[in-house]
């Protein structure tokens, strides 16, 4: 199935999924035609299961890719699923009677040691949830705060990063930094749903919604109930998150807090540490009171803003910075893709190192911090010729390509003979002359320098 075209029930696609069975004849379907538009918040279930929004959505979850859920059918296989199931499952969904399939729940290891859990639905569940979530992103995402940034439409971390620069050089130097413990893990359906009311009128969506939210979680072999949370990884879990915190954001316009959030994340600027600790107990309060979460308080703290991490940055003064654990993470991911024993092709390599440079500049590249660059560049150059030098193992091999890529005959023997390791080597006048800068990016090595500059200086 072509990927860059429309789903099509000839090519084994899920156009059946857009229409209901009395309008698939003959094993096609006619998506045409124009539908007249219920009142916003009215008839939200039959927008829905519009055919141009289900083929949107169904569209969205196949880029997003994603593993199968707890009946195996892959993104793959559920356009032939959904030839033979999805008139069944309209029925019931507009009949109130469908049943969503339990969550697959996996744990996904931590950097520190930890793991987060991550809740995979079935692909056809997920279909209906991001067509649920277009429906509903353009009623209720007008509604939140201008400092909230997290999963939605023109928004993103390096705004809530921006806007906290912001507060900083208007002087407010103490952060009030509140850490949510499994935030996602422990919402409130009552209170989620309460809050969903005010937005969506249609009871069979809100019906609907709420059997997603106790559709439970399937763990090996045994299925646990879900009285609490939504799964991290569903296409409406974003939303759903901003709903429940958006009282929050609200709270804190309402006191005229300087304040940004991104998702659970969020910090409150004040200009004493005195007004930092009031702040933190009468949130932490509302949090626990009002919204029924649980304040981690380890991990939260009131500090200055020099010693805050958010979303990855720092800030020095007004000045944003990458953090020291992002530029860990890069180093480490960096000696993984440039490891000498991954038996890949140069070719491959230089696809995976352009991949993950290219997207961590397009994110940390908000850092002002410009000094460690050049050093970073001369780093991961040195690694690359190593590779090289590794992948030419015999003194005779290193010598010949040496010598064709213009290094003196009696330069490339020393480097030959050398019984020095590729990294040592990797550094030497041989190398160098032959393995240039600019040879190195004609074979398609990225500059992090010049990646930063572009982001900044476009």
């Amino acid at each position: 199935m072509n990927r860059d075209e429309g789903p099509n029930v000839s090519q084994g696609g899920v156009e059946a999924i857009s229409k209901p069975a009395e309008s698939v004849r003959n094993g096609k379907s006619c998506l045409g035609g124009s539908q007249p538009q219920p009142a916003l918040n009215e008839d939200l279930l039959a927008r829905v299961l519009a055919p141009e929004n289900l083929e949107a959505a169904w569209k969205q979850v196949r880029r997003n890719k994603g593993a199968p859920g707890v009946d195996g059918v892959t993104i793959e296989d559920y356009p032939q699923w959904a030839r033979k199931h999805w008139a069944a499952t309209r029925r019931a969904l507009e009949g109130g009677y469908y049943v969503p399939q339990a969550i697959r729940r996996v744990d996904i290891p931590k950097s520190n040691g930890g793991s987060r859990q991550l809740g995979i639905a079935s692909v056809n569940d997920r279909v209906i949830q991001q067509a649920i979530h277009q429906v509903l992103t353009p009623i209720i995402n007008p509604t939140f705060s201008e400092s909230s940034h997290g999963f939605r439409p023109g928004r993103n971390a390096h705004g809530a990063v921006k806007q906290l620069q912001g507060f900083i050089e208007k002087g407010y130097r103490v952060a009030v930094d509140v850490d949510l413990s499994k935030f996602f893990d422990r919402i409130d359906h009552d209170i989620l749903m309460h809050r969903l009311k005010r937005h969506v009128s249609d009871k069979a969506l809100l019906k609907l919604m709420g059997r997603y939210l106790r559709a439970g979680v399937r763990i090996g072999t045994h299925l646990h109930p879900t009285t609490e949370g939504v799964p991290q990884g569903s296409p409406l879990s974003p939303l759903l998150a901003n709903v429940v915190l958006d009282d929050l954001d609200k709270y804190l316009e309402a006191r005229q807090m300087k304040f940004t959030r991104y998702a659970d994340d969020f910090t409150i600027c004040v200009k004493s540490t005195s007004a930092g600790h009031r702040v933190m107990g009468w949130v932490s309060r509302f949090l626990t009171r009002q919204l029924k979460l649980v304040v981690n308080e380890e991990k939260s703290c009131v500090i200055k803003t020099n010693e805050l991490t958010f979303l990855g940055f720092t800030f020095r003064g007004k000045r944003i910075r990458w953090s020291d654990k992002a530029l860990g993470d890069f180093k480490f991911n960096i000696r993984r893709l440039t490891k000498r024993s991954w038996g890949i092709s140069m070719k491959r390599r230089f696809y995976e190192l352009r991949l993950y440079i290219q997207g961590w500049i397009n994110y940390f590249g908000l850092s002002e911090y410009y000094r460690p660059l050049p050093e970073l560049d001369h780093w991961i150059r040195r690694r690359i010729r190593m590779c090289y030098l590794k992948q030419w193992r015999k003194p005779r091999t290193r010598i010949r390509n040496l010598i064709k890529l213009g290094v003196r005959t009696q330069t490339a023997v020393s480097l030959g003979l050398s019984s020095k390791g590729p990294y040592r080597l990797a550094k030497t006048l041989a190398t160098h002359s032959g393995m240039t800068n600019k040879w190195l990016e004609k074979q398609g090595l990225v500059s992090i320098r010049e990646l930063w500059i572009k982001f900044h200086y476009a």
